[in-house]
């Protein structure tokens, strides 16, 4: 038998109503059995034990109301203010530095205690309005289609082949359609086909 299966399997009870809870006080007040009035009420003793003191506290009224199960305190503590006034005073004399340098920063002036992290130092310096805001990046206008002036009319169009291998200083030479049509390339940026690009373009 594995030691999963020698386990004894614990009863799941759904959150009670308060109906239920009524009939449970109701029981026990009658007969004084616990263990007789959760039977009754379908409810484990831990149930009667949880909702007893408000019991005795507000009576059946204090039974309608379902307790609060919040945490009554926040997981994370809010950050001292004295600690929000050194984020705000480094980066008011170092204006160019991150989140992270400060963080270190004030970790290093509290011998290394990890005071704050780059996270809180963002939040801190947002609300004090000491953040840029991020840049708006202009829209791209898509440049504009060229068009024949007249039907049935050609338009031509220089182009330019940059090979794979390329230095910054050599000149590009125009290549035609027709030379772009009948060249095809290697991946090393050799041409060859029936005609031949200048040699200034490759």
């Amino acid at each position: 038998m594995s030691e999963e299966e020698s386990k004894p399997q614990r009863t799941y009870f759904r959150p009670t109503t308060p109906q239920q809870r009524r009939l449970l006080f109701e029981t026990y007040e009658r007969t004084g059995n616990i263990e007789q009035a959760c039977q009754v009420a379908h409810v484990a003793r831990r149930t009667f034990y949880y909702w007893r003191a408000r019991f005795r506290c507000g009576g059946y009224a204090a039974l309608a109301q379902e307790r609060n199960r919040a945490p009554h305190h926040t997981r994370i503590p809010p950050t001292p203010e004295g600690t929000v006034q050194e984020v705000i005073a480094y980066r008011q004399t170092h204006p160019a530095a991150g989140y992270r340098r400060i963080a270190a920063e004030l970790r290093k002036a509290h011998d290394w205690e990890p005071v704050i992290s780059p996270t809180q130092v963002r939040r801190i310096l947002m609300r004090a309005g000491l953040v840029a805001g991020q840049p708006v990046p202009k829209p791209v206008e898509p440049s504009p289609a060229t068009h024949a002036p007249q039907p049935e009319q050609t338009v031509n169009i220089d182009l330019c082949v940059v090979p794979v291998v390329h230095q910054a200083e050599e000149p590009l030479a125009a290549v035609s359609m027709k030379q772009a049509e009948r060249a095809t390339f290697s991946p090393s940026g050799q041409c060859s086909g029936r005609a031949k690009l200048p040699r200034s373009g490759l």
